[in-house]
Order: structure tokens, then C-alpha cells, then sequence
């Protein structure tokens, strides 16, 4: 993959101020970010520009801020803990907001307004750990009712932090900028040690002691957190983006260049790998998910759905016709929700089969669900005949 088309996306997210749509082709002379979403209880809570909304079966629960000239802008995913939604701001803010209406419980600036929260807050017991753009790592505490926030500590690490740190064992693991795993006292933010990585763009998964992330070096490493030692899982043909999807004994990969990987987890083989999957100059951003034991999910750049089973054959797949950055979240009934990138805070969901549920969007009433489309009952999305990956190879 060609560095330009890295240095597209990350500009992206430096150019979040501008109003066009965020594709591509135009991120070099500016676009907004992409949103982040998390869902909880069925809820999705979505970051999308000057708002944070909680919506549900597509009816808007509330929106925060109320004000319809907001100058506040969101990115970052949203952290459910309790009885509050936790949201970092791009100019340095946190945000304490109550879960049940979305109202402000409390608030702090962390550190410099020109820098940016773009990985979600870490909540560990009474403690929110936040990471910033400008390479500061923050600690505060807070109280049951969640309307203060005290200042534990903040350390300044050597690059900026686009990733959500992983607590384990007392420790902070923390991915920056320039390639480094940084390590961090949980208690007291002293930086204990850094390892050379790497660099991280998505979510670290954490399992059994060990840490899973991708890298724009074009590989999946795995860290024994006990030893402190990493290893190559999988190298990919291109950067990789999306976070890794562990699925029992095996590891889902999606790269830049369209190409989807499935490794043995024991032994690190490939056991196989797809054609390339999407158009020209276009790959995965969001992550793989699973629909269910069974069912793998990939949205690529491009908004085109696909589903696989855990041995390579296609299931399905439909167009979206939108570009699609951020992960989809799955709803106990086993349909998903996607945040493609608009201008009006669309949220669509679909069924475990591909048929559009329902499109919401941020002018939908609150006392009225969004109407739900012909499809959950007309099966319009396109069953692709079963396709077999291709002969597994190492690299």
C-alpha cells in the first residue's frame, strides 16, 4: 500500500474542522473525521461531529449537547460505566454525561485545548485513564455520583496517542505514534518502560495475558504481557488498520488493500486468505466482527457489507453506497449497526441477513421511532454464491 494513501487517513483526522464529507479522494485538502459508536444494552451511543446521541431501535433516547449550535466536536467512541457516558472532546475536554437523559454530570480540560481526544476513555474501577493527541496520558478519579473529577496525574509521552490504552496487572499499555508499547504505573503514570512497535491505529485486544494489535508495518503482533516479549503473528500484504478479531482458536485480518486473512492462533499459519475483496486504492479502516460463533463481518472503506463463515466462503453481501470508517456494533438479536460517514448523523442498522432495518437520522423526532424499512420484511439484500479463499499462504 502506498504511503500517500496512509498519510489520506491520517489527515483526515487533522482536517476535522472542515465541512465536506470525509472520503479519500479529498482528505489531503480537508474533511470531518469519522464517528465512534458503542453500544450497550442495545443502546448505541454515537460521537458524530458537535454531538453525542443514544439511540435505540432507531428513536433518539437524547442528544448531547441540546444546543443547536454546538461548537463541541466528537470522535471518539463513547465509554459506558454505570450510570454515566464517559466522552473526550477534539479540543482536550472530558465529559461526564448521565446516562439516562444525557445531561452534563461534570467536566475537565485535559491539558492543552489544541490537542485532541481520539481514543475512547478507559475506565478502571473509580478511575477514567484518558489518552490525547499531543501524547498526554491522564489519570482522574471519579466520585460515586460522578459529578467531580479529581486529578490523579498526567505524563507527556515522546508522540501522540490515537489508541485507547489497556490496563492489565497494575499497568498501562500504551501505544504512541512512533512505534513505541509504552508502559505505564496504573497508579502512579510513571513510564516504566517502552518497546519498540509499530505503529497502532486501532484498538488493542486484550486475551488470556496476552496483547493482540495490527500495525501500519504490515503486521499483527502478539505480547506475552508476564514477559513483556513480542511476536509476529501474521504479516499482511499491506498497512493494517482494523484491530484484530479473535474468533476461538483462530484470528481474523483485514488489511488496506482489501485482502482478509484467517490464522491458526497456535502455530501462526495461515490457514487462509481471501482475493482482494474491495475496489481500487480501497481496503478495511473498520475492524472484522463477529455476527455470531460462526459469521464474520466486514464493512470496507467503500461501505460495501460482506459476510463470511470461519472458513472463507462468502455469505453475503450488499453496497451501502456511503464510506464507512468505524466499526459496526452488534445488537443481541444479532443485527448490526453501521455509522456510515454523513453530514446528518445517519445511523443504519441491518439484519443478521443483510436487509436495511432502519436509517436513522439527527433530525429524527425523539418521541418517534425511525421508520423502519421495507427490507426487514422484503429480502433485498444480494446472497453472493459461495466463494473459496484462496490457497492458504504464509506471506
Amino acid at each position: 500500500m502506498k504511503q500517500n494513501k496512509v498519510l489520506a487517513l491520517v489527515l483526515v483526522f487533522l482536517c476535522v474542522m472542515a465541512v465536506s464529507a470525509c472520503t479519500r479522494s479529498n482528505a489531503m485538502t480537508g474533511g470531518s473525521s469519522w464517528p465512534g459508536m458503542t453500544v450497550k444494552d442495545d443502546i448505541v451511543y454515537a460521537a458524530n461531529g458537535a454531538y453525542v446521541e443514544a439511540v435505540h431501535n432507531g428513536q433518539k433516547l437524547w442528544r448531547y449537547p441540546e444546543d443547536d449550535k454546538s461548537r463541541l466536536s466528537f470522535y471518539a467512541a463513547p465509554t459506558v460505566d454505570g450510570s454515566h457516558v464517559i466522552v473526550g472532546t477534539y479540543d482536550n475536554q472530558l465529559h461526564i454525561l448521565n446516562k439516562e437523559d444525557g445531561t452534563l454530570a461534570a467536566s475537565a480540560a485535559v491539558g492543552n485545548n489544541k490537542n485532541k481526544i481520539i481514543a475512547s476513555p478507559l475506565v478502571v474501577d473509580d478511575k477514567v485513564y484518558i489518552a490525547s493527541s499531543g501524547g498526554m496520558v491522564s489519570s482522574y478519579t471519579i466520585n460515586v455520583s460522578g459529578e467531580t473529577l479529581t486529578p490523579n496525574w498526567q505524563t507527556t509521552l515522546s508522540s501522540e496517542v490515537w489508541v485507547t490504552p489497556v490496563y492489565y496487572n497494575g499497568t498501562l499499555y500504551v501505544a504512541s505514534m512512533d512505534k513505541k508499547m509504552n508502559l505505564l504505573d496504573a497508579a502512579a503514570g510513571e513510564l516504566k518502560e517502552s518497546l519498540p512497535i509499530g505503529a497502532v491505529m486501532d484498538n488493542m485486544v486484550l486475551m488470556d495475558g496476552k496483547l493482540y494489535f495490527s500495525t501500519l508495518s504490515k503486521e499483527v503482533h502478539e505480547m506475552d504481557l508476564a514477559a513483556n516479549e513480542i511476536r509476529t503473528v501474521v504479516t499482511a500484504e499491506a498497512e493494517i488498520w482494523a484491530a484484530p478479531l479473535i474468533m476461538g482458536d483462530k484470528m481474523i485480518v483485514a488489511d488496506m488493500n482489501g485482502y482478509v486473512y484467517c490464522i491458526n492462533m497456535a502455530d501462526s499459519s495461515v490457514v487462509w486468505k481471501t482475493e482482494k475483496l474491495t475496489a481500487e486504492r480501497t481496503g478495511f479502516i473498520a475492524s472484522p466482527v463477529a455476527l455470531d460463533e460462526e459469521t464474520i463481518l466486514l464493512i470496507d472503506e467503500s461501505g460495501n457489507i460482506m459476510t463470511y463463515d470461519t472458513n472463507g466462503k462468502s455469505i453475503g453481501q450488499r453496497a451501502m453506497n456511503q464510506s464507512v470508517y468505524t466499526t459496526p456494533v452488534i445488537l443481541s438479536d444479532g443485527s448490526f449497526v453501521s455509522l456510515p460517514v454523513s453530514e446528518d448523523g445517519q445511523i443504519k442498522a441491518y439484519t443478521a441477513d443483510l436487509k436495511e432495518n432502519y436509517v436513522y437520522s439527527r433530525g429524527t423526532n425523539s418521541n418517534t421511532a425511525a421508520e423502519p424499512t421495507a427490507e426487514a420484511a422484503n429480502a433485498e439484500a444480494t446472497a453472493e454464491p459461495t466463494t473459496e479463499p484462496t490457497a492458504a499462504e504464509a506471506k
